[in-house]
Protein backbone atom coordinates (compact mmCIF):
# COMPACT_ATOMS: atom_id res chain seq x y z
CA UNK A 1 0.00 0.00 0.00
CA UNK A 2 1.08 3.82 -0.85
CA UNK A 3 1.66 6.12 1.63
CA UNK A 4 -1.18 7.78 0.96
CA UNK A 5 -3.17 5.00 1.29
CA UNK A 6 -1.44 3.99 4.67
CA UNK A 7 -2.52 7.53 5.92
CA UNK A 8 -6.11 7.16 4.84
CA UNK A 9 -6.27 3.65 6.58
CA UNK A 10 -4.83 5.13 9.97
CA UNK A 11 -7.54 7.93 9.58
CA UNK A 12 -10.33 5.44 9.46
CA UNK A 13 -9.18 4.06 12.34
CA UNK A 14 -9.53 7.36 14.31
CA UNK A 15 -12.96 8.12 16.44
CA UNK A 16 -15.09 10.53 15.24
CA UNK A 17 -13.50 14.00 15.01
CA UNK A 18 -10.26 12.98 16.52
CA UNK A 19 -7.52 15.17 16.43
CA UNK A 20 -4.26 13.54 14.64
CA UNK A 21 -0.47 15.00 13.93
CA UNK A 22 2.02 14.29 11.54
CA UNK A 23 4.08 12.86 14.49
CA UNK A 24 1.65 9.85 14.29
CA UNK A 25 2.00 8.56 11.02
CA UNK A 26 5.86 9.48 10.30
CA UNK A 27 6.40 5.43 10.16
CA UNK A 28 4.25 5.35 6.89
CA UNK A 29 6.46 6.67 4.47
CA UNK A 30 9.21 9.17 4.14
CA UNK A 31 9.04 13.05 5.41
CA UNK A 32 8.38 14.22 2.18
CA UNK A 33 5.72 11.51 0.66
CA UNK A 34 4.05 12.15 4.03
CA UNK A 35 3.80 15.89 4.11
CA UNK A 36 2.71 15.70 0.24
CA UNK A 37 -0.07 13.02 1.35
CA UNK A 38 -1.06 15.81 4.26
CA UNK A 39 -0.98 18.68 1.78
CA UNK A 40 -3.22 16.83 -0.77
CA UNK A 41 -5.77 15.46 1.90
CA UNK A 42 -6.00 19.60 3.07
CA UNK A 43 -6.24 20.57 -0.40
CA UNK A 44 -9.37 18.36 -1.70
CA UNK A 45 -11.20 19.08 1.52
CA UNK A 46 -10.99 16.05 3.07
CA UNK A 47 -8.75 16.77 5.99
CA UNK A 48 -8.82 20.35 8.15
CA UNK A 49 -5.39 21.41 9.16
CA UNK A 50 -5.79 23.01 12.71
CA UNK A 51 -2.25 23.94 12.65
CA UNK A 52 0.96 23.42 11.18
CA UNK A 53 1.22 19.37 11.50
CA UNK A 54 -1.99 18.81 13.34
CA UNK A 55 -4.97 17.65 11.03
CA UNK A 56 -8.90 16.11 11.76
CA UNK A 57 -11.34 15.41 9.93
CA UNK A 58 -12.99 18.44 8.11
CA UNK A 59 -16.30 19.25 9.93
CA UNK A 60 -18.07 22.37 10.54
CA UNK A 61 -19.18 21.45 13.76
CA UNK A 62 -15.77 21.07 15.90
CA UNK A 63 -14.78 24.42 17.76
CA UNK A 64 -11.18 24.31 18.00
CA UNK A 65 -10.55 26.78 21.01
CA UNK A 66 -7.17 27.47 21.61
CA UNK A 67 -6.70 25.89 24.60
CA UNK A 68 -7.27 22.88 23.43
CA UNK A 69 -4.88 23.63 20.10
CA UNK A 70 -2.14 24.33 22.74
CA UNK A 71 -2.58 21.73 24.88
CA UNK A 72 -2.52 18.76 22.11
CA UNK A 73 0.15 20.52 20.37
CA UNK A 74 2.16 20.35 23.24
CA UNK A 75 1.52 16.90 24.27
CA UNK A 76 2.71 16.17 20.89
CA UNK A 77 6.37 17.28 21.67
CA UNK A 78 5.71 16.00 25.16
CA UNK A 79 5.60 19.55 26.74
CA UNK A 80 3.23 20.35 29.52
CA UNK A 81 1.03 23.42 29.08
CA UNK A 82 -0.98 26.01 31.49
CA UNK A 83 -3.57 29.47 30.74
CA UNK A 84 -1.15 32.35 31.42
CA UNK A 85 -1.09 34.66 34.03
CA UNK A 86 -1.94 37.62 31.65
CA UNK A 87 -5.51 35.50 31.00
CA UNK A 88 -6.07 34.88 34.59
CA UNK A 89 -5.21 38.27 35.82
CA UNK A 90 -7.46 39.62 32.82
CA UNK A 91 -10.26 37.20 34.10
CA UNK A 92 -10.05 38.45 37.65
CA UNK A 93 -10.41 42.21 36.44
CA UNK A 94 -6.70 42.98 37.65
CA UNK A 95 -5.48 43.93 34.33
CA UNK A 96 -7.08 44.81 30.83
CA UNK A 97 -8.13 41.89 28.37
CA UNK A 98 -5.17 41.23 25.90
CA UNK A 99 -5.15 41.15 22.57
CA UNK A 100 -6.60 38.54 20.59
CA UNK A 101 -3.47 36.50 20.50
CA UNK A 102 -3.50 33.60 22.48
CA UNK A 103 -0.50 32.85 25.11
CA UNK A 104 0.01 30.17 27.44
CA UNK A 105 2.66 29.41 29.74
CA UNK A 106 4.48 25.70 28.35
CA UNK A 107 7.51 23.69 30.60
CA UNK A 108 9.82 23.79 27.50
CA UNK A 109 11.28 25.93 24.76
CA UNK A 110 8.93 29.02 23.80
CA UNK A 111 7.48 29.14 20.72
CA UNK A 112 4.95 29.79 18.43
CA UNK A 113 2.25 28.61 15.43
CA UNK A 114 -0.58 29.20 13.67
CA UNK A 115 -3.95 27.52 13.83
CA UNK A 116 -6.85 28.69 12.12
CA UNK A 117 -5.87 32.07 10.86
CA UNK A 118 -4.42 33.17 14.76
CA UNK A 119 -1.30 33.03 16.66
CA UNK A 120 -0.87 30.96 19.43
CA UNK A 121 2.17 31.73 21.68
CA UNK A 122 3.55 28.86 23.97
CA UNK A 123 6.09 30.68 26.41
CA UNK A 124 8.77 29.37 28.50
CA UNK A 125 8.31 28.76 32.00
CA UNK A 126 9.66 27.01 35.27
CA UNK A 127 7.76 23.63 36.39
CA UNK A 128 6.81 25.90 39.47
CA UNK A 129 4.84 28.21 37.68
CA UNK A 130 3.50 25.83 35.50
CA UNK A 131 1.67 23.87 37.98
CA UNK A 132 -0.16 26.78 39.18
CA UNK A 133 -2.92 26.85 37.33
CA UNK A 134 -4.22 22.96 38.61
CA UNK A 135 -6.23 25.03 41.26
CA UNK A 136 -8.04 27.91 42.28
CA UNK A 137 -5.46 29.10 44.50
CA UNK A 138 -3.02 28.80 42.30
CA UNK A 139 -4.85 30.73 39.56
CA UNK A 140 -4.83 33.36 42.15
CA UNK A 141 -1.05 33.28 42.87
CA UNK A 142 -0.51 33.10 39.08
CA UNK A 143 -2.12 36.34 38.76
CA UNK A 144 -0.87 38.31 41.00
CA UNK A 145 2.64 37.15 40.14
CA UNK A 146 1.91 38.41 36.44
CA UNK A 147 1.07 41.60 38.26
CA UNK A 148 4.20 41.79 39.83
CA UNK A 149 5.49 42.93 42.96
CA UNK A 150 5.09 46.95 41.60
CA UNK A 151 1.62 47.22 40.78
CA UNK A 152 0.40 44.31 43.56
CA UNK A 153 -1.46 46.81 46.02
CA UNK A 154 -3.60 46.18 48.77
CA UNK A 155 -6.74 47.05 46.56
CA UNK A 156 -5.43 44.35 43.96
CA UNK A 157 -4.83 41.67 46.52
CA UNK A 158 -8.25 42.72 47.76
CA UNK A 159 -9.84 42.09 44.27
CA UNK A 160 -8.10 38.66 43.62
CA UNK A 161 -8.86 37.45 47.02
CA UNK A 162 -12.21 38.13 46.42
CA UNK A 163 -12.43 35.48 44.22
CA UNK A 164 -11.72 32.72 46.81
CA UNK A 165 -13.74 31.43 49.97
CA UNK A 166 -12.27 31.90 53.43
CA UNK A 167 -10.72 28.56 53.11
CA UNK A 168 -8.64 29.52 50.01
CA UNK A 169 -7.24 32.67 51.66
CA UNK A 170 -6.01 30.73 54.65
CA UNK A 171 -4.86 27.93 52.15
CA UNK A 172 -3.25 30.90 49.89
CA UNK A 173 -1.69 32.41 53.05
CA UNK A 174 -0.01 28.88 53.78
CA UNK A 175 1.25 28.60 50.17
CA UNK A 176 4.86 30.51 50.48
CA UNK A 177 6.39 27.18 48.84
CA UNK A 178 4.47 28.15 45.77
CA UNK A 179 4.94 32.00 45.51
CA UNK A 180 8.11 34.51 45.59
CA UNK A 181 8.94 36.33 49.34
CA UNK A 182 7.29 39.77 48.32
CA UNK A 183 4.41 38.05 47.30
CA UNK A 184 3.61 35.95 50.54
CA UNK A 185 4.23 39.22 52.34
CA UNK A 186 1.70 40.89 50.89
CA UNK A 187 -0.78 38.06 50.90
CA UNK A 188 0.04 37.49 54.69
CA UNK A 189 -0.09 41.22 55.19
CA UNK A 190 -3.68 40.98 54.08
CA UNK A 191 -4.88 38.36 55.11
CA UNK A 192 -3.91 39.12 58.53
CA UNK A 193 -5.22 42.40 58.39
CA UNK A 194 -9.06 40.76 57.31
CA UNK A 195 -8.20 38.57 60.13
CA UNK A 196 -7.89 41.67 62.53
CA UNK A 197 -11.00 43.16 61.03
CA UNK A 198 -13.36 40.21 61.74
CA UNK A 199 -12.16 39.53 65.51
CA UNK A 200 -12.84 43.66 66.24
CA UNK A 201 -15.72 43.54 68.48
CA UNK A 202 -18.39 45.77 67.03
CA UNK A 203 -19.13 49.15 68.68
CA UNK A 204 -22.82 47.37 69.65
CA UNK A 205 -21.06 44.41 71.15
CA UNK A 206 -19.12 46.82 73.51
CA UNK A 207 -22.10 48.83 74.37
CA UNK A 208 -23.67 45.92 75.96
CA UNK A 209 -20.88 44.26 77.83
Amino acid sequence: MSCHGDILNFISNLSTGEWFSTQQVLNLGTREAIDQALYRLVKCGYLTRIAWGLFTLRTNEQNFEPLAVAKFKAQVFKKKIAIHGLDIASRLGLVAPPKDKPLFSVYGVSSAFQSMKREITLKSYSPRKITLGDSPVGEIISALWFVGEKNCDNSVVASALSHLSPDGIRELAQSAHRMPGWLTRKVRLFSGSQQSQEHKPSLSSIMIL
